[in-house]
């Protein structure tokens, strides 16, 4: 999850709800009914039990997601991944292990993906490639960019 989460959360804005507190994940955990995770398990009843995938960003490609999700599925499968514990209780108040922890920008991101042996498996050197420096050419346009808040707080002290 960590690895792949540009190819979930691909614009900067995407990085500003995955802090604690907004009821967004900010590790790869899961938990059951648990809205501080990033999976979320919904037991419903006999016809309704699922999964809530919670990283993906509102302005997500839903076929990139789509075949995240199933890839990393099938990887964690094909490798046993075994998962940790279900986490009860508030997620934000434990600490996780640095490679369960999500990246807190697009460009952190990106390298995680540049770094990925799943990704470039499940989707090849060119892509992971490609998308990780597209995604940090994202990165780098939104830091030139002024914001109305910097303007509003900064001007009269500058």
């Amino acid at each position: 999850m960590p690895e792949l989460l540009s190819m979930v959360a691909s614009t900067v804005n995407s990085y500003s709800r995955l802090v604690p507190g907004f009821w967004a994940p900010t590790s790869a955990t899961w938990g059951v009914e648990n809205r501080t995770t990033a999976l979320r398990v919904i037991k419903g009843g006999p016809h309704s039990q699922r999964v809530e995938y919670r990283i993906a960003a509102a302005d997500i490609n839903p076929y990139l997601a789509l075949a995240v999700a199933i890839g990393s599925g099938l990887w964690g499968i094909e490798h046993r991944i075994e998962p940790d514990a279900p986490i009860s209780g508030n997620s934000y108040d434990r600490e996780h292990p640095k490679k369960r922890r999500l990246p807190s920008t697009l460009h952190e991101a990106a390298e995680r993906l540049l770094a990925s042996k799943a990704g470039r498996e499940l989707f090849g050197d060119a892509f992971v490639e490609h998308h990780a420096v597209t995604r940090q050419h994202e990165e780098r346009e939104f830091r030139k960019a002024i914001t109305d808040w910097e303007l509003a707080r900064y001007f009269e002290i500058i």
